[in-house]
């Protein structure tokens, strides 16, 4: 993945070069070839070299002035010289310009092969280090932005990571949140390697049109959906509200049928104060989640395993999830080791016994919240929770919102 320029002012040696080894075998992708150093930095401004192999004295431009240019401009590219007998006067120059090292001419193939595999090998560590830094990088911003939309970190905590991730959002007039959901129910259980695809693509587009127009920042939530944050410095809430929702109904339509992927916009209040941020984001949760219908058949009732033990599981735990319920219990019920029981679950149903519990548990409880006017302490205990506070943080971790919340939002969507 490294491209080489050979910059000669005779053409015999740069074909020579071009022969002498065998550049793919040094990983070289792209070899490029100039006569001088001006045509070497217009090739170079064009599409920019890892490595220049030059000579020194070329009439049309030489390689002095080629890589004091290079330095110049701050490229980060290795420079290997080629030199005559005569001219180790210009070699010492170029050696105080950080040249990778010289070559007397005529070439040694091992010794030129053994300098480009050299710099080819530092270019390899170089991007490597450079991708871990800006997944890092990635990695902290999405964190920071998540915990500030649920209102998991302090105030002026948020102002010293922002400062530092160069992110300018706390100076802004208005505030809206938007949630962009690409399930689709019917599709039932996508490959993790499909999940990745679709939350990458749509979270790349969305942050570029967000750069170009300057008019917010996205990052990813806990299940993969992309969260829009859009900041606008003027104070007409009304205005900012129904651009931002045109702005995201044409980007929908554009890009999902580009990405040929499903992509619905729930959109939370505007709000003129960032520590408030969290409350837009909650509305949009809560949009998403009722969107789908609390009534509607869960993913609990579909029985996902073969296996005959896993399977009599399942339909036990979607009956009997309310009672007591432990790998321990259910190994006795099936006669069954319960170590075996809970690697052998895993493997069947991708997440661990007691995930797959409380995700049966925790959607029972939403239709409860939905239908009846039970106290949420009282639904906790209901579905099975011994520990009122347990259920309270499990319900906010997987739905983003309180059971009250949730609640809340339910009851004003049947209203509307």
């Amino acid at each position: 993945m490294t491209s080489l320029l050979i910059v000669d002012d005779d053409q015999y040696i740069r074909e020579g070069l071009k022969r002498l080894i065998n550049w793919k075998a040094l990983n070289i992708t792209r070899l490029a070839e100039a006569e001088g150093a001006y045509e070497a930095l217009e090739l170079m401004e064009a599409n920019r070299s890892h490595i220049v192999l030059t000579d020194i004295r070329m009439p049309k431009g030489d390689g002095l002035h080629l890589i004091e240019q290079i330095r110049l401009r701050n490229w980060n590219t290795s420079i290997v010289v080629l030199s005559g007998y005569n001219e180790y006067a210009y070699v010492r120059q170029a050696m105080k310009h950080h040249v990778e090292d010289y070559l007397l001419k005529p070439i040694d193939a091992s010794e030129l092969t053994e300098i480009i595999a050299s710099c080819t090998e530092r270019f390899q560590g170089q991007y490597i280090a450079e991708q871990m830094q800006r997944e890092s990088f990635q990695l902290l911003k999405n964190n920071i932005l998540l915990r500030w939309v649920q209102n998991r970190i302090q105030y002026d905590q948020l102002r010293e990571k922002l400062k530092f991730l160069q992110l300018p959002l706390l100076m802004n007039e208005q505030y809206q949140i938007c949630i962009i959901d690409w399930h689709d129910r019917q599709e039932g259980e996508l490959a993790r390697t499909e999940e990745q695809y679709r939350s990458f693509a749509i979270l790349n587009s969305v942050e570029e049109v967000l750069q170009e127009r300057g008019r917010g920042i996205a990052f990813l939530n806990e299940h993969r959906q992309i969260v829009v944050l859009f900041t606008d410095e003027g104070n007409d809430s009304d205005g900012f509200r129904a651009s931002n929702q045109s702005w995201m109904t044409e980007l929908s339509k554009r890009y999902g049928e580009i990405l040929k992927t499903p992509w619905v916009n729930y959109f939370g209040k505007v709000t003129c104060l960032p520590r408030l941020l969290h409350e837009s984001y909650s509305e949009a949760l809560a949009q998403c989640s009722a969107s789908k219908g609390v009534l509607e058949t869960e993913r609990e009732l579909e029985l996902v395993s073969h296996n005959p033990i896993i399977r009599q599981v399942e339909r036990y735990v979607q009956e009997q999830y309310s009672e007591e319920l432990t790998l321990q219990l259910l190994s006795h019920q099936f006669n069954v080791n319960s170590v075996y029981l809970g690697r052998l679950f895993k493997k069947e149903i991708g997440e661990s016994f007691n995930d797959y519990l409380n995700r049966i548990r925790l959607n029972h409880a939403k239709k409860m919240l939905a239908v009846t006017a039970l106290k949420a302490t009282e639904i906790a205990t209901a579905v099975g929770f011994l520990d009122p506070n347990y259920f309270f943080r499990k319900f906010k971790l997987v739905h983003g919102i309180s059971p009250s919340d949730y609640r809340l939002s339910v009851n004003n969507l049947s209203e509307q």
